[in-house]
């Protein structure tokens, strides 16, 4: 009987063992979770990520690969990387390993001291897209959010025509840095008026960066900054990247064709493009700019 008696003790003993330890993880789990913002886990924010690849990234084998699963399973991860003296950006991932896809993404938050200027983004954006050397699992650190596919479906056919075109005020400073970046190119000059129809792609809540397709001149115009583009900051003092692309000249088939540079469109990037800004784009009429007095 006292042989029994031990026996439950002893069991008893490691039932509690097991069930601290088991305990001791579940905190652990909860603690590195934790660590992820809750802004990059929020379902409305994912579905935008999505709705971004859907319009800019994914092709059709992607799309099936992923709407073809029963959830959509995301690995999100903040980065804590190196970072300039007084540069509080927030970094992180987000994984998609049913398309094989990882975005890094930034919340901007720093001082340009030489501009007096504040960059301070609102929320995460897009800063970069990569295909393949993902990890087979998700990293330890990562945050693991699975989402319904038919809810994810549902939004993005809900969203499908959904045009997120810039206010006035954006519009107008996007025609004034498409003038003068096509003025640096001497390309928007002695053209007759029909030929400066431009077509803006729609904007996307994740992402800071406008394209734009010039029709007459077979050119497309790329800017992106780490400043929200509604941020006349971005504008005062030309703290984004713009890039002019001629259709006739700067097209491959693929990046290999040309290694290590950034000076070529893929024709598939040229075709996505030209369906954002043609199709679900704004039409804009851009004037040359005035010559200066007395120039």
């Amino acid at each position: 009987m006292r042989k029994v008696k031990r026996v439950g003790a002893v069991a008893a003993l490691a039932l509690a063992v097991l069930l601290s330890a088991c305990q001791s993880l579940s905190s652990a789990k909860v603690a590195g979770d934790t660590a992820v913002p809750s802004e990059l886990v929020q379902q409305t924010y994912l579905f935008e990520i999505v709705r971004y690849l859907y319009r800019w990234q994914l092709d059709e084998a992607e799309v099936d690969r992923i709407v073809g699963s029963k959830q959509c399973v995301f690995w999100v991860r903040r980065v804590d990387a190196p970072l300039d003296p007084g540069d509080r950006s927030a970094l992180a991932e987000i994984f998609l390993p049913q398309a094989g896809l990882r975005l890094k993404v930034k919340k901007a938050d720093y001082r340009i001291e030489e501009l007096n200027t504040e960059v301070k983004s609102a929320s995460y954006r897009i800063t970069q897209v990569t295909r393949g050397d993902l990890p087979r699992r998700a990293p330890r650190d990562a945050q693991v959010v699975v989402i319904d596919m038919q809810t994810l479906r549902d939004y993005l056919f809900r969203t499908r025509a959904q045009h997120d075109y810039p206010d006035q005020a954006l519009v107008a400073r996007l025609q004034q840095a498409l003038r003068k970046e096509a003025a640096r190119e001497g390309i928007l000059t002695n053209l007759p008026a029909g030929d400066k129809i431009v077509h803006i792609a729609p904007l996307s809540p994740v992402a800071n960066e406008v394209w734009a397709f010039w029709e007459g001149g077979r050119k497309l115009f790329s800017f992106a900054s780490d400043i929200d583009l509604a941020n006349p900051a971005v504008w005062e003092h030309e703290t984004l990247l713009a890039r002019i692309y001629d259709l006739d000249q700067q097209v491959v088939v693929s990046h290999e064709e040309a290694p290590g540079s950034n000076r070529f469109l893929t024709r598939n990037q040229v075709s996505r493009a030209m369906f954002n800004c043609v199709l679900f784009g704004q039409r804009l009429t851009v004037q040359p700019p005035r010559s200066e007095p007395g120039g």
